[in-house]
């Protein structure tokens, strides 16, 4: 979480990131460079940000890389399951383009269980990784539910472009992304009125907060504290839902909800198409039988250490191990993954390294070295959080509408540039020098790689060093050399 949040409101790191994407000069920036070949060959189940990002960097350190992919194009829940208006398809192909380009090969349409079984992959490969993600959707055990659509099925065919007519009202069953993300693309096909009932209560929404701002905004209602007990329906179509207060609910290790009614009444809403989007999960048949171990939730088991799995040179990434989460985790698990399996394939130990990009633009494994990860500054162990002076955060610019154009338009120039004033840089000395000039003993001098204590011994202890800096980046430990 962002320091920022705790004094007056986080800072827009979505805003940020998208800004350098947006304005960076990319003739400036040097591509990655292949290392010489390893002779390994690698197996990627799953094209999507998991699976897409292991690849990459598996690719970039040597080995040949193949993706197997069960849809008709790589890109996974981004590409079947985004909205256009949350993320044009074009900037996703400018993505996996730059995958691509580094050798990595892909067989689409390619379903492993169906096309190739899985057995045949490990002979042919010298090291897997699943990343499959959670695609299967939770059924439930309601009269008619299968007179529903399902939400991640209904968001694919939007997606690729199979338009469907939901009708004027629509209602859908769930309160997560996937159940808003149907409920703004019903809006963007039509239907004028959008019902979505959900288990949570309004301030225990697991929703993303912009998702509950645009819901108010394109006129979403929201129905707390309530489930679903039967779908109703006309001529085999979901035209309604029955449903009833919820009192308290909880769900087990399984992802199972076990619900308390607030009483035995019930109520019914009627429509004319009805979406389920009660969650997801992993959909691992093709490992049945491989010995291959699952947690109580139907994810992978991996080791902490080596994320392998407990078969070996068979490793997972992405939500296929976690459970539904968000692109820049599965982005982070892929590329953690790809590290992993590097060690695995050349015999190295699982020492603490880090991909970084050297200066002739090979990717290498680096050791994170002997001082270890840097400490990550909590709020409470800032000192003078003063130095910054309250402002609001910068707002994204936002499309004039409903329809399916990119509703968010990211931060202009000037926006960007203010909002990046108002980093805390926490724990990180960005070398303003205002340490050197508050210490009363003059031990302190600025170099080029920073501030640096040039005569530890006539330290006053005054703590000034300290209070000064506005970055929260002195520790003041001794010896007074590792101050910064």
């Amino acid at each position: 979480d962002c320091n920022r949040r705790t004094y007056d409101e986080a800072i827009s790191i979505r805003g940020l990131e998208r800004s350098i994407a947006d304005y960076a000069d990319m003739t400036r920036i040097k591509k990655p460079v292949r290392v010489a070949l390893t002779g390994k060959k690698i197996a990627v189940i799953g094209g999507g940000p998991a699976g897409l990002t292991f690849a990459y960097f598996s690719s970039l350190l040597g080995h040949e890389v193949t993706i197997f992919e069960a849809g008709p194009i790589l890109g996974g829940m981004p590409r079947l399951n985004v909205p256009e208006y949350r993320l044009p398809k074009d900037m996703l192909d400018l993505e996996i383009g730059l995958v691509l380009e580094t050798g990595v090969k892909a067989r689409t349409n390619t379903k492993v269980g169906r096309d190739i079984s899985f057995d045949e992959i490990r002979a042919s490969f010298d090291a897997v990784c699943i990343a499959t993600g959670t695609w299967k959707e939770r059924e439930l055990d309601l009269s008619d539910a299968d007179k529903a659509v399902k939400g991640v099925e209904f968001l694919r065919l939007v997606n690729l472009g199979i338009t469907r007519n939901v009708g004027k009202k629509v209602i859908i069953a769930g309160g997560g992304g996937v159940a808003f993300d149907c409920a703004f693309t019903a809006r963007r096909l039509g239907a004028e009125e959008v019902h979505v009932v959900c288990l949570e209560e309004a301030d225990k929404m697991c929703a993303p907060p912009d998702d509950l701002v645009q819901a108010r905004e394109e006129g979403i209602t929201i129905h707390n504290s309530r489930m679903v007990s039967r779908v109703l329906q006309r001529d085999g179509k979901g035209t309604g839902i029955e449903f009833f207060e919820v009192s308290s609910f909880f769900f087990d290790e399984a992802g199972n909800a076990h619900i308390k009614p607030a009483s035995g009444d019930k109520k019914s809403l009627l429509g004319e198409t009805v979406i389920f989007a009660a969650g997801v999960q992993p959909e691992l048949e093709f490992i049945k039988n491989t010995g291959i171990s699952l947690n109580a939730d139907g994810t992978i088991k991996l080791d902490a250490q080596t994320k392998s799995t407990s078969v070996a040179g068979v490793f997972a990434a992405g939500d296929v191990v976690v459970g539904p989460s968000i692109v820049a985790s599965a982005v982070g698990q892929g590329r953690e993954t790809a590290l992993a399996v590097h060690r695995y394939l050349t015999g190295k130990d699982t020492a603490d390294e880090v991909l970084v990009i050297g200066d002739d633009g090979a990717i290498v494994a680096e050791p994170v070295g002997r001082e270890g990860r840097p400490h990550v500054v909590a709020f409470e162990e800032m000192w003078n959080p003063e130095h910054y002076e309250k402002t609001p955060r910068k707002k994204t610019g936002a499309s004039a509408g409903i329809s399916f154009q990119e509703r968010d338009t990211g931060l202009d120039r000037s926006a960007a540039t203010a909002e990046a004033a108002r980093c805390f840089h926490c724990g990180h000395c960005d070398k303003c020098g205002k340490c050197v000039e508050d210490c009363p003993g003059l031990i302190l001098e600025m170099k080029e790689e920073g501030p640096e204590v040039i005569y530890p011994d006539e330290c006053w202890h005054c703590g000034n060093c300290r209070i000064s800096c506005p970055d929260s980046a002195i520790s003041y430990d001794f010896p007074l050399y590792t101050l910064v």
